[in-house]
């Protein structure tokens, strides 16, 4: 009896002993892959399927995304606690939430960054944390079927004529939004800017938490003008030629420049890897792509511009230094609070 039990227990033995061990984590495979946040334009764009491949080819790696819907949740997911260390690179981070959410701390500046090909005007955090590869000036779009005499300035965006057709992006949610709100308010002052938006309230048609949502919008005529970025109509007309009822009016009074920047996280480990991203999505081969895709200027200035590109109107004035990081600190929450209380849901 005592027999056949050893000879059971050994059989047992054997048996798992024979078994295959788990297998480790292929160390290898997670060195080689950029674990990238960005908002869902990344993709829906097209820019992925452009910038992605030839990269991961080139350097056998792999990128791996987590996408967010909007600025708001990307910002949210930049500074969430958790995330530090889970992510390796940030892309679609814009000007006016870096600012007003502080978030250039969250990264560090590339190895080997050639400054010198960026457009000066692009460049927002001279340690160069976030990094500019792509942008375009606010202004003001209309449909030239609809609309003859476009404003040409704030005052005349007022006129009751052009009651309920102006589209507009939300501030708490969209990064073009957000830069309107302060564009706003480097053109009017912490007092005008109140007044301004109480007199456009009746002329708004909708807000909108993305900007493709609200050039949509104004693409299918449910409204005649965009509060938006002066590439757009460019942008539409490269990839249709006969695409050409939307022009800009760039009011009067100057504009704000909407920049999106690419960032490496601070947590990484992979610093060396993710910096040849940075460096492949600043090639003017890539930045051709930001043209085509994201309907922006490229910030590499040596970047060639097809025609339409090259035709648009200058701006000489921009209101991005009239607000400092502190002032935005302090009352971010007032201005969008006042935004809550003229606004509501109602056009939301």
């Amino acid at each position: 009896m005592v027999k056949r039990l050893l000879f059971s227990l050994l059989c047992l033995t054997v048996l798992f002993g024979c078994k295959n061990p788990p297998k480790k984590p292929n160390t290898q495979t997670r060195k080689n892959t950029l674990i990238v946040y960005c908002t869902d334009t990344f993709r829906t764009s097209g820019l992925e399927s452009t910038i992605v491949p030839e990269f991961s080819a080139k350097h056998d790696c792999k990128i791996e995304l987590q996408m967010f819907r909007n600025a708001k949740e990307l910002s949210q997911a930049i500074k969430d606690p958790a995330n530090y260390g889970a992510y390796d690179l940030a892309i679609g981070v814009d000007n006016s939430f870096a600012i007003s959410e502080s978030l250039y701390s969250y990264f560090v500046p590339p190895e080997k960054l050639n400054t010198d090909q960026l457009t000066k005007e692009t460049i927002f955090d001279a340690q160069y944390r976030l990094v500019p590869y792509a942008y375009s000036n606010l202004c003001l779009i209309y449909n030239t079927r609809n609309i003859e005499q476009p404003p040409q300035s704030f005052g005349e965006l007022q006129d009751a004529r052009f009651l309920s057709q102006m589209a507009i992006c939300d501030p708490h949610e969209s990064g073009v939004g957000r830069a309107t709100l302060f564009w706003s308010l480097g053109l009017f002052g912490t007092d005008g800017y109140e007044h301004l938006w109480k007199s456009l309230r009746k002329n708004i048609y909708k807000s909108y938490s993305d900007r493709t949502e609200a050039l949509t919008a104004l693409q299918k005529g449910e409204c005649n003008l965009l509060l938006g970025l002066n590439t757009i109509p460019a942008y539409l007309q490269e990839l249709n030629p006969s695409n050409n009822e939307f022009e800009v009016s760039m009011l009067k009074e100057g504009s704000y420049i909407y920049v999106e920047n690419v960032g490496i996280h601070r947590g990484t480990h992979k610093i060396s890897l993710a910096s040849k991203f940075v460096t492949h999505l600043l090639a003017p081969e890539q930045q051709k792509m930001v043209i085509y895709k994201l309907g922006m200027f490229p910030a590499n200035r040596k970047t060639l511009l097809p025609m339409h590109f090259s035709a648009i109107p200058f701006n000489s004035y921009s209101v991005n230094d009239k607000l400092d990081q502190s002032t935005i600190n302090d009352q971010l929450k007032v201005w969008l609070d006042f935004w809550d209380r003229l606004f509501g849901f109602q056009i939301s």
